[in-house]
């Protein structure tokens, strides 16, 4: 879980500050551009996680409900909510709910700011144009200067629309990362309630508070 949401993050904010690849930069600021004129976004994805040393393969699917600092993330039995001041981890086998404020927990915890990247401290390379089923894209390069979790991610952008198709993050952990966004529906108008855990529709549901 908590890779996927490292991915996820990665798959936000827009502005790399550490630009240097001319070509790279004009792709990734159309698309910055692209996302932050959406409203809302709705979207579904499948994560992957492979070790071909291991012998590992592992998909999952997803949805994203995203509107402004607001959100709600549904994978492989955890609900996450965000009403952009509280969040809320709901695990529905344990029918156990945890509440916490917002990227306090790990800064990869975050959602909010899906499908748009690198906000700051990557070296960024295009690395050409590619096809993915019938769509023309773009793929390009991001790597840290920073240590992290992970050596590099590239990332697949839509040439007509301007939307992320997937990411892959290399991992230190020889950890393949993937996710393959699916349907994407924007600027409908979600209500406040979309994105907050309702104590009162689940009454049976343990709550620990880690505020």
């Amino acid at each position: 879980m908590k890779n996927l949401l490292v991915l996820i993050l990665l798959l936000s904010s827009i502005q790399l500050f550490s630009q240097i690849d001319s070509k790279a930069k004009s792709i990734l600021d159309k698309t910055s551009e692209k996302t932050k004129s959406y409203q809302s976004i709705n979207a579904t994805f499948e994560f992957t996680i492979q070790n071909d040393g291991a012998g590992l393969k592992e998909t999952s699917k997803g949805t994203l409900i995203l509107q402004k600092d607001k959100y709600k993330l549904s994978f492989n039995g955890i609900e996450i909510f965000c009403d952009g001041k509280t969040q809320w981890t709901y695990i529905k086998e344990a029918q156990e709910v945890t509440i916490s404020e917002p990227g306090t927990d790990d800064e990869s915890i975050n959602p909010a700011t899906i499908f748009t990247i690198y906000e700051k401290g990557y070296k960024n390379t295009y690395l050409g144009e590619f096809t993915n089923g019938q769509k023309k894209t773009y793929k390009i390069e991001l790597i840290p200067i920073e240590p992290k979790e992970f050596s590099r991610l590239i990332i697949e952008i839509d040439q007509a629309t301007y939307q992320i198709l997937n990411a892959k993050m290399f991992g230190k952990d020889e950890n393949v990362y993937e996710i393959k966004v699916g349907s994407m529906i924007t600027n409908n108008n979600y209500d406040v309630s979309t994105f907050s855990f309702d104590p009162k529709k689940n009454p049976k549901v343990e709550i620990v508070d880690m505020r």
